[in-house]
């Protein structure tokens, strides 16, 4: 059935979640630094590259939603170009089937290689829908045949269409609101020189993100504001942080660093009162988290909190991403050798951060240095025993061979289950 509205929750689903906030704030859990780094376990053979996670990931296991097919699932596009939908075990964490071709929901759509993102879920009162790609149907794939395809189930039974006027536009990202009543997508031209904004809906006008120098890197929403987190460039000739308010056409930059800066994400924190934060990565090797303080004047300005550097041996930072697991928040992330991330002839490992400072301690979670490997696009999945994060791992490319799939790995952070893991009714 349709998600419902947090306007109108049922008493019981509010007590519940009352509850799960206090609790979350009175129990947290130990600092980062106290816990014990993760061992690896490979979660299949199966080569299943750049998989998203559906909402379950937070820890919510809702196996009524979705029309009975839960939330608890992933979606990846395989080497033939066929959208895949599979589960993932709530209490284990196995993807189920563990091949990931559970069920196939789309042909013809773009690899991951082609345009540098496959699927993406979309979140809405619709439910969750998914947002990719897509060639038109009997033509060879091609610039000039992709388009926003978008797959949505109906009556228990995935459907999927390419959107209205979405011809030379291609990896789209979605908003990831389960209130909104419709979700919204931004994408790139073909050339990825341009960036734009819709409504995820046939006939929905698009709008240009217009930032100076915006770098084709990372873009986020911001959850719940319609706003755009991504890079630009700043007058003073280094990339920066900017916001992009898609109700004002208005871009605002967030940081002034002495350096180049990408990479960002912003949510709000339960440790700092469900404020605000982000994070971006300064020149490749720092990690620097951001909270608005005010200045010397009392004015409020985004002020850097917390700067970690990676390892001497693994210094540059790749796919940083977050998630909030028992009222803390946790960022994690790739930890490469080279700063080239096609690179695949040398190790890299996992890493991950909190933003308190009895929690700041940078953990590498995969410290084996006697299974040399490359670890790559990292994603987290709350279970029912608490984080894990899952990853892609290969064999090390060499001068004769290029690397070696290894399959799909994982690694328990350590942090614990969550405090509250009954299902919701919905």
């Amino acid at each position: 059935m349709p998600l419902r509205s947090a306007a109108s929750p049922r008493p019981h689903r509010f007590l519940r979640r009352t509850l799960r906030q206090l609790a979350a704030l009175l129990l947290m859990p130990l600092g980062l630094a106290a816990q014990a780094a993760g061992v690896e376990t490979l979660v299949t053979n199966a080569s299943i590259v750049d998989f998203e996670f559906d909402w379950g990931r937070d820890g919510l296991n809702c196996p009524s939603c979705n029309q009975g097919a839960g939330n608890a699932r992933l979606a990846w596009t395989d080497g033939k170009r066929n959208l895949w939908v599979a589960n993932v075990d709530y209490a284990t964490g196995a993807f189920v089937p563990a091949n990931g071709r559970g069920v196939k929901v789309d042909t013809n759509t773009a690899l991951v290689t082609t345009y540098g993102n496959g699927p993406e879920w979309a979140f809405s009162t619709l439910g969750s829908q998914l947002v990719y790609t897509k060639y038109l149907p009997d033509q060879a794939p091609s610039d000039a045949t992709a388009g926003i395809g978008v797959a949505t189930m109906v009556n228990g039974q995935w459907t999927n269409e390419m959107l209205d006027d979405s011809l030379q536009r291609i990896s789209p990202i979605a908003t990831l609101d389960l209130t909104s009543p419709t979700a919204m997508i931004q994408y790139q031209d073909a050339s990825k020189v341009k960036t734009f904004w819709r409504v995820m809906a046939d006939g929905a006008a698009e709008h240009q993100i217009t930032v100076k120098g915006y770098s084709a890197g990372a873009r986020r929403w911001v959850p719940g504001t319609g706003k755009v987190i991504l890079t630009g460039k700043a007058s003073s000739g280094y990339n920066q942080i900017f916001l992009f308010d898609t109700t004002t056409g208005q871009a605002q930059q967030l940081t002034n660093e002495n350096g180049n800066i990408s990479g960002a994400m912003m949510w709000q924190a339960p440790e700092y009162n469900n404020e605000y934060v982000f994070f971006g990565v300064l020149n490749g090797k720092m990690l620097v988290v951001y909270r608005q303080l005010p200045d010397a004047h009392g004015v409020l300005t985004w002020q850097a909190i917390q700067r970690n550097s990676l390892p001497a041996g693994f210094p540059y930072v790749w796919s940083p991403e977050y998630f909030v697991h028992n009222g803390r928040s946790y960022i994690f992330f790739q930890m490469n050798k080279t700063s080239v991330a096609s690179n695949l002839s040398k190790p890299s490992q996992i890493g991950m951060v909190g933003i308190l400072p009895d929690n700041s301690t940078l953990v590498n979670l995969t410290p084996d240095t006697t299974t040399s490997r490359v670890r790559m696009d990292p994603e987290y999945y709350i279970t029912a025993q608490g984080p894990f994060i899952y990853y892609n791992r290969y064999q090390l490319a060499t001068s004769s061979t290029g690397p070696v799939p290894d399959g799909v790995w994982r690694v328990d952070t350590q942090l614990g289950p969550p405090i509250v893991s009954a299902p919701l009714a919905r």
